[in-house]
Formats: C-alpha cells, sequence, structure tokens
C-alpha cells in the first residue's frame, strides 16, 4: 500500500465502552500525525468539556503510542479505510503519598482496605503493622530470623489475622486487636524443611499455602491446632523441645496438606481467585504450576526458560502474571492446555522482576518491582510500561510490591514502605 505521510487525513470513528463519555459514533476526517494528545483535544472538543480529560486511544485492542500514519504504515492498514479507535479515560500518573521508615530490608509488603492497615515483613525477624496515618501500630516478634512473606487473613470489625514465614523455617499466625492495639500468636505452623519463602490466603478465609525452598507447598486449615491434640513447645528456659498441654505458650500445627513435583525451591504460591482448591506456584525450575488441593496433584505445569521469582493472578480477567529472573514479565492463560502458552511477555525492567501484582481495578493493568531499583505500572495493551517509579539516584533493590485498592505498595533495600497514589 501507499506510505501514509503525516501531512494527510485518515477518516476515523470514536467508540467508548464508558458510557459517561460516550459521542456519535460517526466517522471524521482527523490529521494522520495527530498522536493521543492530539486526539484527546479532538474527543474533549466533542465532549464539550470545559476540562479536559485525558484519554488513551486502542486500534484493534493496542494502545496508541505512535501517530496514526505511524501506525498505520507499521501494521500495513490502509489509509483509505476508515479507522475505529476505542478511547477511555487515562490513568494519571502514579504520586508519592509516604515512605515508612524500617529498621531493615523489607522482604514483602500487604495491604488491606477493610481494616485500613499495612503490612510489611523485614529482614529483622518482625512482622509490623501499619494504619493509614503512618504510625507502626504493632511490631509482631517472635520468629527467629528473617521474615520472607506476609499475608492478611480473616477481618472483623475487632481483630484482624495474619500470617507469616521466614527463614527460621515455620509460618505463624497472629491475632490483631483493632481494639486496643493488643496482639498474640494464635500457632505456629512447622513441617517445612526449608526457609518458607511465600504465603497466600485463600478467599474464603478458611485456608492458607506455604511454599518453600524445600520444594514443597504445603495448604493448612486456619483453626487453632485442636485441643485434645499433643502442641509440642519451646522450653525458653531449658532451650529444649517437649511436649505439653500448656496452651499459654506457642500452639504448633503440623497437619497439613502436601504438594510436591517441583524440583528445587518455590518462590511463590496463590489460590486461584474463584476456586480454592486450585493454587499456582512458581519456582528455580522454570515452571508454573497449577495444583488440586484435594487430590494433592499437579494439574498442568507450564514451562519458561528462566527462574520464576513471583506470581500473581488478575481478580477479572484471570490471567496470571509472573515476574523472572530474564527481566521479563510473562503473561499467562491458565486456562490454555500448552505446556508453553505465555500469551505476553512485558519487556522494560533492567534486571531481575522479583514482584508482580495486578490492579484490583482494571484487568489490563498490573506493576512490577525489580532488582533495578524501579516499579513499573504496566498496561498489558501497551507495548512498554505506561509509568516508571524510582527515586532519584536510587540503587536499591525491589523486593515487594503490592496494589491495594487505589495505592501501590513497595518496600525493599531502601528499607522504607513506599506508597503511591495510583488511580484508574
Amino acid at each position: 500500500m501507499a506510505e501514509t505521510t503525516e501531512s494527510e487525513q485518515v477518516q476515523v470513528r470514536f467508540t467508548t465502552q464508558q458510557q459517561k463519555y460516550a459521542i456519535t459514533e460517526s466517522a471524521i476526517f482527523v490529521p494522520a500525525n495527530f498522536k493521543r494528545y492530539g486526539l484527546s483535544g479532538i474527543v474533549n472538543h466533542l465532549l464539550g468539556n470545559d476540562k479536559p480529560i485525558p484519554f488513551d486511544f486502542l486500534i484493534n485492542g493496542e494502545l496508541l503510542r505512535t501517530s496514526l500514519s505511524q501506525y498505520l504504515v507499521a501494521n500495513n492498514v490502509s489509509s483509505e479505510n476508515v479507522i475505529s479507535i476505542e478511547y477511555v479515560e487515562s490513568m494519571l500518573p502514579p504520586t508519592p503519598v509516604s515512605a515508612f521508615q524500617h529498621d531493615d530490608w523489607i522482604s514483602s509488603v500487604k495491604g488491606q482496605q477493610s481494616s485500613q492497615l499495612f503490612l510489611t515483613g523485614s529482614y529483622d525477624s518482625m512482622v509490623r503493622l501499619w494504619n493509614m496515618s503512618g504510625e507502626c501500630v504493632a511490631t509482631l516478634e517472635g520468629h527467629a530470623d528473617a521474615v520472607k512473606s506476609v499475608a492478611f487473613g480473616a477481618a472483623t470489625d475487632n481483630e484482624v489475622v495474619v500470617y507469616s514465614t521466614s527463614l527460621d523455617q515455620t509460618v505463624m499466625a497472629w491475632e490483631y486487636s483493632l481494639v486496643d492495639s493488643s496482639y498474640r500468636v494464635l500457632y505456629q505452623c512447622k513441617g517445612h524443611k526449608g526457609s518458607v519463602e511465600a504465603v497466600a490466603v485463600d478467599q474464603s478465609k478458611k485456608k492458607f499455602a506455604t511454599a518453600s525452598a524445600d520444594a514443597t507447598v504445603k495448604v493448612w486449615g486456619v483453626k487453632d491446632p485442636s485441643e485434645e491434640q499433643s502442641i509440642e513447645i519451646l522450653d525458653t528456659k531449658n532451650k529444649k523441645r517437649r511436649k505439653t498441654d500448656n496452651t499459654e505458650n506457642h500452639k504448633t500445627k503440623t497437619f497439613c496438606q502436601t504438594l510436591n513435583g517441583h524440583v528445587g525451591p518455590i518462590t511463590s504460591v496463590i489460590f486461584d481467585n474463584k476456586d480454592s482448591n486450585i493454587v499456582y506456584t512458581g519456582g528455580w525450575d522454570h515452571s508454573i504450576r497449577s495444583w488440586d488441593v484435594e487430590q494433592q496433584v499437579n494439574v498442568t505445569t507450564k514451562n519458561c526458560e528462566k527462574v520464576v521469582l513471583d506470581v500473581a493472578q488478575s481478580n477479572q480477567s484471570k490471567m496470571v502474571a509472573t515476574g523472572h529472573g530474564d527481566k521479563i514479565i510473562r503473561i499467562w492463560d491458565p486456562r490454555a492446555d500448552d505446556a508453553i502458552a505465555v500469551s505476553m511477555s512485558l519487556t522494560g525492567h533492567t534486571n531481575w522482576v522479583s514482584s508482580v501484582s495486578w490492579s484490583p481495578n482494571s484487568e489490563y493493568t498490573l506493576c512490577s518491582g525489580s532488582y533495578d531499583s524501579t516499579v513499573r505500572v504496566w498496561d498489558i495493551r501497551s507495548k512498554g510500561s505506561l509509568f516508571t517509579i524510582q527515586e532519584e539516584d536510587k540503587k536499591d533493590k525491589i523486593y515487594s510490591v503490592h496494589w491495594d485498592g487505589d495505592k501501590i505498595l513497595s518496600g525493599g533495600e531502601d528499607k522504607k514502605l513506599n506508597i503511591h497514589q495510583a488511580k484508574i
């Protein structure tokens, strides 16, 4: 076809699924050299907006990041056709809200909107709870080594349950009182033979799963160990283990379901958003696996080229995102039967992608943290990241990110829980 020139005009039809911004879908001519800002000006004019609203534009499901003429040439589309362009309100750049200081590296961050709390795990062996004002309302002490992962469990108007895992090979369940800011250890879980790298809680809050460097996944019920079972505790005076029924000490949960199949350390674990019987895991054996918990079997195994460092599933699209040691984020469809079924790859990070988290408000948007010291925001309809969050001259690795409502949480070697506003 003839190459489209920047001075030409192209006939387009604007459409949108956001009805509050709907306009007549009649075809109009626009300059071929217009990019998103020029097109946004046209839509705002047609809407009669006194205060312009920034829009993004999609052609065939791909975000427009060039001029119309460049897009048409790159995709071999004739300028004589009427081009259908969908427009959506743009996401604004994330803005810093606050940073909560820690004494050591932060390994894991989580938020919980229902309780208005933030949760962090640190290499100083502490678990911390923070309120929206940036106050550390509780420091949970009990682990004997670095905390590797944290997660929120069930919450009521009075209490919230928290889970943490550690290099000390244990998992701990805590109960924090929203009334008087006190906390207690509900129980600890033992059975892993290596560092417990990750913990995830299912949607019903009735079970949680842990992934370990010992190559196993264990799935636990949330109830306290039975009062009838023999409870193993640590005698802090004699420094030796004994059996007792003294419930004033830490109860120990040992009963669980064990999932075997990975070869080498498992770095991440999540429950399927809709089915608590399905668990997804990733590990050093370059595989992403799904499991049937009740049957304790590995249902599917998807392989890739590099170590899997984190796994996250979208609440809306059900797509799974994984971070890897080759600087790439991979998007998978868990419903696909192929052993290798990568839907797309997102590139831009310059070091390991340590953590990924989907936006709860968009099926297309996720954030990632990397050893390159950046947090990036992605729209999977675009070929590159939308935004990059990085402090000037910052060289600290990011270990964990979490998209909580309209906030992106991150933590790592800078010893800060960093919070950014990220409205979609």
